[in-house]
């Protein structure tokens, strides 16, 4: 822990510090030690850098965000996100919606899995049916919950049918497709079905890296990679010299801000910067009953200057959110109520809930917050802030596998995640509904309000587009009054790559789709 974590300020100096002192250290190891792209690299391949392992490469089980980063360069699905947020056909090469509880897709002609098997209606159908078998025990079943029946009645067509008029019907075509029969993975399985989609995988080894190959069955325009390496690099700075030395090709969304000034000013980088949609926030656990008391919340929400740690720790690589659905979004409002830093007014709101300080400065109010190593440095920040107002945080940092692991079942006071994808204002459903806690939905928090569940539900059926985004208004502006969750920021996306690098087109949601269309400008990739 850097001394002055308690002046946020002065953190940003010490650790940076650290952190270039560590990379001087690195590069003249590496240096030493003659480290060179083409050492581990097979030619015609890239090299990206990511800070975690995916924790599943079946589509069906994926849910965070470097599986589902990896899994759309291996898995098609009928319809996919464009850089414009549209829902635009992917297997599918037309859609009906010939009643409102039915959606009929026609596939397009030619499709084979990276193992030469034809995909067919019957495939998609499979791979639905076996993410829903009791059996399964996948946690995204829940997303799935109003898929009443799904049909292949030839090769070429399938139709699925809703429980009811469901407005994000089309949001459950996005499940990747996996051939007929292949067997429901137990999670930790480091192998991956077969998919449609321009690689397939060629190793995987957890915690080291993802190898993905071309997938022969799929084509690919000249000049494009050959393969992908997914290095798994937990430490920034490690990445930061990886970019820097021009062994790895490409990092977005991982690299510390603090570092970008650097990689800046080496020649043979690029950085791309463009507003996202990524959405940090705080999730509070209702378990707890001094989190279900609002004035607790609102003055933890008071109490966290937000808008400096974007300034100072994140050097402006975000803007500061006030619900999960950012400006780029149909439905977003920003009439709703927002906490600006006042911990004046978190002071009083705790003292009316029953907490005066005592004589050692503190109130009573203890909690845990867990989180990543990458994220320890936001915990000590919070910690710092919330110690200023007499709430004591206890930071426990664990890798993310286990700090996933605890989310999932709950286990937590305090934590903070990205939602990345965020297109429908379903997801609110998905993570405010009172029905929807583990294992049944997102819903980590046990956050529960009537008003809520009744205005989330009639979002789902209400099919009408401006009676839809009056009922979201109405979401957004409960879920800002009662804070659930705490919106921190809206993530730039950042991508820092080698220079002669052509194709790469950003998607808000840090989509790394165009990897597959990467290609080296003046020299070929085999030069390296």
């Amino acid at each position: 822990m850097c001394e002055a974590t308690r002046r946020p300020a002065p953190v940003r100096l010490a650790c940076l510090r650290s952190l270039m002192t560590g990379l001087m250290m690195l590069a003249l190891l590496c240096g030493a030690a003659g480290c060179h792209p083409a050492a581990t690299l097979p030619p015609g391949y890239l090299q990206v850098d990511i800070e975690t392992s995916p924790l599943s490469l079946d589509p069906r089980f994926g849910t965070d965000a470097m599986s589902s980063r990896i899994d759309e360069l291996l898995f098609d699905s009928l319809v996919r996100l464009d850089p414009h947020q549209r829902l635009v056909g992917d297997l599918a090469a037309s859609i009906e919606r010939p009643t409102p509880t039915e959606l009929v897709f026609h596939l397009r002609p030619g499709l084979r899995f990276s193992d030469g098997r034809r995909l067919v209606a019957r495939d998609v159908k499979y791979s639905y049916e076996s993410l829903l078998a009791p059996g399964s025990l996948s946690p995204r079943g829940a997303m799935f919950s109003e898929l009443a029946a799904i049909a292949a009645p030839d090769d070429a067509t399938v139709v699925m049918r809703t429980r009811r008029p469901y407005a994000p019907a089309l949001e459950m075509a996005m499940l990747g497709i996996v051939p007929d029969g292949t067997p429901v993975t137990v999670r930790g399985t480091l192998g991956a079905p077969p998919g449609s989609g321009p690689f397939a995988v060629a190793a995987f080894t957890r915690d080291e890296q993802v190898v993905l190959r071309r997938n022969p069955y799929r084509p690919a325009a000249a000049g494009s990679p050959r393969g992908i390496v997914f290095k798994i690099v937990p430490d920034p700075t490690v990445r930061a010299l990886e970019l820097a030395e021009g062994i790895c090709d490409l990092a977005e969304n991982n690299i510390e801000p603090d570092l970008l000034g650097y990689l800046g000013r080496q020649p043979g980088l690029t950085i791309e910067r463009f507003p996202g949609t990524a959405y940090q926030y705080i999730a509070f656990n209702f378990r707890d009953p001094h989190l279900r008391d609002l004035r607790v919340r609102r003055a933890i929400a008071y109490a966290l200057d937000r808008r400096a740690i974007v300034d100072q720790m994140r050097h402006r690589t975000a803007r500061l959110a006030s619900g999960m659905l950012s400006p780029e979004n149909p439905y977003y409002t920003g009439d709703v109520m927002r906490y600006s830093y006042d911990p004046a007014k978190a002071d009083a709101l705790l003292d009316a809930a029953g907490y005066p300080r005592r004589a050692d400065g503190w109130r009573g109010l203890a909690f845990v917050y867990k989180t990543t190593p990458e994220g320890a440095r936001l915990a000590e920040v919070f910690q710092a802030m919330l110690r200023r107002v007499g709430i004591r945080l206890t930071v426990r940092v664990n890798e993310f596998g286990t700090f996933y692991g605890d989310i999932q079942r709950s286990d937590f006071d305090l934590m903070s995640l990205q939602w990345v994808g965020i297109t429908d204002p379903h997801q609110y459903q998905m993570v405010f509904d009172s029905k929807m806690t583990p294992p049944h939905g997102l819903n980590r928090g046990d956050y529960s309000n009537p008003a809520m569940d009744r205005l989330v539900e009639a979002g789902d059926t209400t099919l009408d587009p401006a009676a839809r985004r009056a009922i979201y208004r109405k979401v957004q502006q409960l879920a800002a009054d009662d804070l659930p969750y705490l919106s921190l920021w809206w993530q730039d996306n950042v991508v820092v790559m080698q220079r002669g690098l052509e194709g790469f087109q950003p998607y808000p949601n840090g989509s790394l789709r165009s990897l597959a269309d990467l290609r080296r400008g003046p020299r070929p990739l085999a030069e390296r």
